[in-house]
């Protein structure tokens, strides 16, 4: 970034400067990480930007990237970058990178069951990943993605790990209170009930491709 890009949006900003550190901007990030930062998360060291860091926050729609080089300046700190995710919820969702720090994991708290794959640099999404329990006597369910951890595969030969590059662990499932159900209550609101239920957490794993 170029020096005048890096004011971070002070009050002092000339009306029609086109720096990307607006006030606006600046407001927009910090506002979605007031909710209590459930992660904080350091760009992988292998990847282009060592320097970013990461947070998600409680009831917060977006992961945001911050580049710390700006505690240097005077003026707010402002974020780089957000990845767009379902998170009204109160429940911590977290997100992961790959090996190469090119790739970010995103789960989701709505109940689609969906993990977002997003290009770190560009911020594009990338593709969704659906995570479903369909086995058995479990009827197919989907739930909130709280929890997701990315394993990279490597040879010790250094042929890689084949077909696939890395394994994804994603954990499912929110927390759900039981209601007090009173005698008057008949078998058909009993049954409803159980069918809210009836959807367990559960972990799966992925092999991923590049």
């Amino acid at each position: 970034f170029s020096r005048k890009k890096r004011r971070f949006g002070s009050s002092g900003e000339r009306e029609g400067d086109e720096s990307p550190f607006s006030t606006s901007r600046v407001n927009w990030f910090q506002t979605r990480a007031r909710g209590g930062v459930t992660q904080l998360t350091w760009a992988p060291p292998s990847s282009n930007d060592p320097h970013v860091l990461f947070s998600a926050s409680r009831r917060s729609d977006t992961v945001l990237s911050w580049d710390v080089r700006a505690l240097s300046g005077s003026g707010p700190m402002c974020g780089l970058r957000s990845y767009a995710r379902d998170g009204d919820t109160n429940q911590r969702l977290e997100f992961d990178f790959d090996g190469s720090g090119e790739r970010m994991f995103v789960g989701s708290g709505s109940k689609e069951g969906v993990v977002k794959v997003y290009d770190v640099r560009s911020g594009k999404l990338e593709d969704d990943l659906d995570v479903v329990m369909d086995k058995g006597d479990v009827p197919r369910c989907k739930d909130a993605v709280n929890g997701v951890s990315y394993f990279p595969l490597h040879s010790n030969n250094g042929s890689g790990g084949g077909r696939y590059n890395g394994i994804l662990a994603v954990a499912v499932g929110c927390r759900r209170f039981e209601e007090q159900e009173s005698d008057d209550d008949d078998d058909e609101s009993s049954v409803a009930a159980g069918k809210v239920e009836s959807c367990p957490g559960f972990i799966q794993l992925h092999a991923l491709k590049r």
